[in-house]
């Protein structure tokens, strides 16, 4: 019973107490006097730097093909090997391709002493034929005087016809000479031609990649059967939008970030038709590929079109709120805190729309202020 009574007695005087407090009133504190580095917004050119990612690629890869099909009789190289230009790869079977090449090497010997011989024959009856047709001619006078008969005259006669015919057969063949030698000599470099397309070759100093023939494959012609890739330089591949095409040139020098470290590029192909699905041109850039390797990513850092008198305050400067940007205006010692849009940034400079020239803005450590803030400046 007594414990009852005390537990009344105390819910009694705490309500007591709860009834008898004083009201309580809020009071709005002023916002702290803040010293804060101020700088002034000021007009500059700034020529805007997009970086862009890319992988290295080798500088020349190339697929290289028989053109000739064959049973591979000589594998020269594996992958990983480092070959020079014109050294041999591969070699298929060449033992048609040399008959053949020895058959029109024959020919045209022949064809050289044929026209030697015709021409010899040819100087030969044209003697014989003026010979004979001054017997002719003597014969006709010595007829004329009854001192030869009709049937020797017309066997002399016949004989400078038929050396005429001879000699007009001779002539033709030793003027259409050149013409028969350039189709064997024709006939030679194919077969040639043919006889070294049995050997496949470097065409530049690479490091190959890949072999996909063994010794005894039948390799038919149009397969890729060696892949040789240039690693001492490397490209990068990159896209890029129109506007930023207008300011770039071949051989241009740009910056790349690289695994190793920064290094020195240039430009070696820009694409000058947009791709019709993306709007963006192709670029490439070429490095010094000592130390890197395909595959790995790279930064490239490539200068836009320079913009001249634009408001540029510190990044540092700039309040980032609900997806907007601010920046806090110091005016009579108040912050106001005005919206900006962001331009082009380069380096630790904003471009901003929105301010003036000229105004003064607070430089750093803007996210503890606000606005209508008094302050104190450095």
């Amino acid at each position: 019973m007594k414990i009852f009574i005390v537990i009344i007695a105390s819910i009694t005087l705490v309500m007591l107490l709860v009834w008898s407090r004083p009201e309580s009133k809020a009071e709005l504190r002023p916002l702290p006097v803040a010293r804060v580095l101020a700088t002034q917004v000021k007009e500059v050119d700034i020529r805007p730097v997009t970086t862009l990612k890319g992988k290295l690629q080798p500088a020349r890869h190339a697929g290289l093909r028989f053109e000739l099909s064959g049973r591979v009789i000589e594998r020269m190289v594996e992958p990983g090997n480092r070959v020079a230009a014109g050294d041999l790869l591969l070699k298929i079977d060449d033992g048609d391709f040399i008959d053949k090449y020895e058959e029109a090497e024959a020919l045209l010997k022949q064809e050289e002493q044929a026209i030697a011989r015709d021409r010899k024959l040819l100087e030969l009856i044209v003697k014989e034929r003026e010979i004979q047709e001054r017997e002719v001619s003597r014969m006709q006078t010595l007829g004329q005087e009854s001192l030869a008969s009709k049937s020797n005259f017309d066997a002399a006669l016949q004989a400078v016809l038929k050396l005429k015919a001879e000699e007009s057969r001779l002539r033709h063949s030793v003027e259409t000479a050149g013409s028969r030698l350039q189709s064997q000599r024709a006939r030679l470099s194919q077969a040639a031609r043919n006889l070294e397309r049995t050997r496949l070759t470097a065409p530049f100093a690479a490091t190959v990649n890949k072999v996909t023939f063994e010794t005894g494959d039948y390799a038919n012609a149009g397969e890729v059967a060696v892949e040789i890739v240039q690693l001492e330089q490397l490209d990068i591949y990159l896209e890029v939008t129109s506007d930023m095409i207008s300011v770039l040139q071949l051989g241009q020098q740009v910056d790349v970030i690289t695994p190793k470290g920064p290094v020195q590029g240039h430009i070696v192909a820009i694409e000058s038709d947009p791709q019709p699905d993306t709007l963006t041109h192709a670029l490439r850039v070429r490095i010094d590929g000592r130390g890197l390797f395909p595959g790995q990513l790279a930064e490239v850092s490539l200068p836009g079109d320079t913009l001249e008198n634009v408001a540029a305050v510190p990044l540092s400067a700039i309040l980032y709120d609900e997806g907007r940007s601010y920046v806090f205006v110091i005016e009579d010692d108040r912050l106001q805190r005005v919206p900006v849009k962001k331009l082009v940034r380069q380096d630790d400079i904003q471009s901003v729309a929105g301010v003036n020239s000229g105004a003064i803005v607070v430089a750093s450590d803007v996210a503890a202020l606000a606005d209508g803030q008094k302050v104190t400046t450095e």
